[in-house]
Order: C-alpha cells, then structure tokens, then sequence
C-alpha cells in the first residue's frame, strides 16, 4: 500500500438516520410477565425471541415518544403507500420473505421493515387498492398491520415444546428438516391465489456487501440453500417455476419513504445534537490534555497532529472532538489574536460555497450517477476541482485549489443506494432518486496550507474535513430537516 501524505481531519458535525443499530424494544402490549427485572444494573426487555433486535436504532432512550407506537406507525404506512407501488412496478404477482430464525433476523434489513426477525411472510397482490400482507410463519411485532396472522401454522417459533407436540401428534414421522415445517400448507395457500411471478429474498444480478451499510446485511439475499430447497419443495413443480430474484424489488421498497419518517429523522437530529461547548469550555491552554476534554485530535501552528491523550493543548491549536456520531470543532486563540487565522476563517468560507452548490443542485428526475456529474460540473464552474479519490489527488491541473470529494450516499435502511459518488457498483449510480430520499450530505474538502507545508519541509501539508451531517430530497430539492451545524467551529480564548 502507497503512503499517503499527511492530511489533516476535522471532525464535524454526523448525524444519525434511522439506522441500522440494533436496539431492541418489547412487543408493544406485552404483559409485565414477559419482562425481566434489572439484572447487572441493565433492564432486560426484549424476551421475544423473533422480534428482537426488530426495530430501528433511531426509537432509543434519547428520543420522547413511544418508539414502538411510532414504528408500527411507519410501517403501516409503508404498507398503505409504498408496497403496492413497488409491486406494481416490479409486475410482482406474489412477495415471499422469508427471514430465518437461525440467523437470528440480524442480518436481514427488512426484520425492522416488517417487525420480526424470524418469519415467513407473504405479499399477494389480489387487486384492489391494497396488497394482502401474510404472516405466514413466525410472530410479529405488531399484528394488526398484517390482513392473517398464521391462520394455518401450528409452529409459530419451533421452539422445542413445538417441536414435541409436532413429535406427539406424528407418531413415527420423520422430519428431514425442522426448517421444512416452517412451509407446511404454504403450497396450498399459493396455489389459491395462483400467481404468475414470485419473487423471493435471494440475489440473482446485484453484489450483496456493496450494497449495504455493514458487511453483516444480508440485503436482497437473504436465504440459504436449505431455505431454497424445502420453498420450492413446498411449492411444488409449477410455483417453483415462477420464482425469480426479489433483489431489486426489495431496493424499490428500501429506498422509498413515507413523510412520517421524514418527520422522525427531523426529531432525531434536534435531540442528538452536540456542540461540545461543554468540552471546550474546560480548556486552558498550557494546562489541559487531550485526556481532560474526552480525547482528539489536536492540530498544532505547524499542522502536525496529536492524538496522545497526555498532550497538552497549546494556543494555536485546532481541534476535532469525536463522540460517537457528533463531531465538532473549536480553534484554541494565540496571544493577541482575536479570531481565527486566515487560512482557516477561508477553509469555513468555502466550505459554506461547497454546500450552497449542493443545496441549489440536488434535486429529484435524475439517477444518483446524473446528480453526481452535475455537481461535479456545478463545482468546477464555482473554482473547486471535483475528485473522485477520498484523498487530496496531487496529480491534478491546479494542486493549490481546493478539492472536493462527494460520497452522499443513501441513509438507515441497509442501502448505500441511489448513491451520489463515484464509489459503489454502477446500481449505486442508475438508481434514481427519489421523493423523501434521505442521504448522508458526506463529502470531504481538502486544502493546501502554504504556512504549514513550509514549515514540514514541504512534505505536505492539508486542511481536510470530512462531513458527513444529513438531508432530504423534496419537491423543493435538497432540504436539511434540523439545525445546520456543519459550519460551526468554536472560538476558545
């Protein structure tokens, strides 16, 4: 690997969406004999072995309403307005899901989606406004968004004592596969409703770990061969045949949102804000380390960085403050300044230029490839170079301008995509965008710092932020839907 040359970061402002993060609730309803008490000081309420880990990571303690009311909400609105669009436009006839109960629902981005990490369900659309939604194996978290509820399984989580009363009842039967009984009666109740293409959750075209936010999403992909082998058994020789890859109807239904949603991302981003005044506040030159404020980086007069937390901070330093997902940024005042040096007051300058070109631009009617090149037309026009490296490229026309670096890419669903970046599979790029996408504002801006290169030897020296804050397309284009701190770095005296 090529050594790169020193580049500065500072940390800014990265809010979180309705994210993958893994916070399990308890079944809306349940009785208080359902629930652990406190055990090693942490309460335990999550006893549903299929719904845990069901919800999103965005309804935790910091948010005030009820988390699990609000995502029945989403999701029932989700069933009302986007099911049947996607279906429709995929020409999807029937939609089995199927989530595996040994894989725990962990790695299945819909578990959240349809309120249960292990299950077997069935979208039929039979006409009408609507599309029949089967819970056709498996519990869920909130049964009322679904038309039947396992009217026909005897099994609904093959827990062992399941598995007895099935022994008892087949004296002598054997069971090849305790996963075959999951399906028992599915070929029947297909059958009846006859339809001419099914689509079902393994990958035929698109890659798996591109596509998703961590390397543990399953995304479109989310059975195993044994699962394959006892549907289409199930089935039977006809309906097997109609079976075809869910993958791209699976990305339809990810990457469209109902205005609820939107309505909770602007709550999440107001309540999770930090501006790390607190820290900075804490600080006196000469006297504070890195340790006291909860860590770095500092950057230093000369632009080389600190990371040890037994560094003192100096007068003249910048630093970045990382807590979780909400960076911030403060400059630490020389004697007899009042402000910030020039270099960095002009940093904060074009930086507001690059997001100005971002909220005129990004708007509806184009893929995420098109958007992505009319930015990067839109940036070169303003006197930036656009780089598709996530690094300052010292090979371009004019190295002292600054460079820009977009990777904005699709927000909280296990999907990177419709992307607006250079990186990713070119399904990233073609997919288009649409109305109430939610998409990381993330792009990094680098700038040569003449002071600072003179004083390394001119080995290389650079001012680099990476942000990486969050918005939403409407009918008006880009919008940000809470308060815009991405500009802010605070003044220490």
């Amino acid at each position: 690997m090529k050594e790169l040359p020193p580049m500065i970061l500072l940390p800014l402002l990265s809010t979180l969406f309705l994210s993958q993060g893994l916070h399990a609730q308890v079944q809306d309803g349940l009785d208080s004999e359902y629930e652990y008490g406190d055990q090693y000081g942490q309460r335990y309420e999550d006893v549903m072995t299929n719904i845990s880990d069901a919800n999103y990571g965005t309804f935790d303690a910091h948010y005030p309403d009820d988390p699990v009311k609000i995502l029945n909400h989403v999701r029932r609105e989700r069933f009302y307005l986007v099911l049947p669009r996607v279906m429709r436009d995929r020409e999807i006839d029937m939609w089995i899901h199927i989530i595996r109960p040994w894989a725990w629902g962990g790695t299945d981005p819909l578990r959240y989606e349809f309120g249960t990490k292990s299950a077997v369900l069935v979208f039929t659309d039979r006409g009408g406004d609507q599309i029949e939604k089967v819970v056709f194996q498996g519990e869920v978290q909130d049964p009322g968004a679904y038309d039947i509820v396992g009217e026909r399984y005897r099994y609904q989580s093959l827990q062992d004592y399941e598995l007895m009363d099935y022994a008892e009842a087949n004296q002598g039967a054997l069971v090849e596969s305790e996963l075959a009984l999951r399906f028992e009666g599915l070929g029947e109740f297909v059958s009846e409703r006859d339809p001419r293409r099914i689509a079902v959750n393994y990958i035929d075209t698109l890659s798996v770990a591109e596509g998703s936010e961590t390397f543990t999403m399953a995304l479109g992909d989310g059975i195993s061969y044994t699962d394959y082998v006892e549907l289409t058994r199930a089935l039977g020789e006809i309906y097997a045949r109609r079976m075809i890859s869910a993958e791209n109807l699976i990305l339809d239904y990810l990457s469209r949102r109902v205005a609820a949603e939107v309505v909770l991302n602007g709550a999440r981003g107001y309540n999770k804000v930090e501006d790390g005044s607190e820290r900075f506040e804490k600080i006196s030159a000469g006297v504070t380390t890195l340790a006291d404020i909860g860590g770095g980086p500092a950057i230093d007069k000369n632009g080389n960085q600190h990371r040890n937390p037994d560094y003192v901070i100096q007068r003249g330093d910048l630093i970045g403050d990382c807590s979780g997902f909400f960076w911030y940024c403060g400059y630490v005042l020389r004697k007899n300044e009042t402000t910030l040096p020039d270099h960095i007051k002009e940093f904060w300058i074009q930086n507001r230029r690059v997001r100005e070109i971002l909220k005129k631009n990004v708007r509806l009617g184009m893929t995420g490839g098109e958007m992505l090149d009319l930015l990067a037309e839109k940036l070169e026009a303003a006197g930036f170079i656009y780089t598709d490296y996530q690094e300052y490229n010292k090979y371009v026309s004019d190295p002292d301008k600054m460079q820009v670096h977009i990777d904005m890419h699709a927000e909280g669903k296990g999907i990177l995509a419709p992307r607006i970046s250079p990186m990713g599979p070119r399904w990233h790029w073609d997919m288009d965008l649409q109305l109430f996408h939610m998409f990381a504002v993330e792009y990094m801006i680098y700038q040569r710092v003449e002071q600072w290169d003179r004083a390394n030897n001119f080995t290389g020296r650079r001012l680099y932020a990476a942000f990486h804050d969050g918005g939403i397309i409407t009918s008006r284009g880009m919008e940000i839907p809470y308060s815009d701190h991405s500009n802010k770095i605070q003044i220490i005296q």
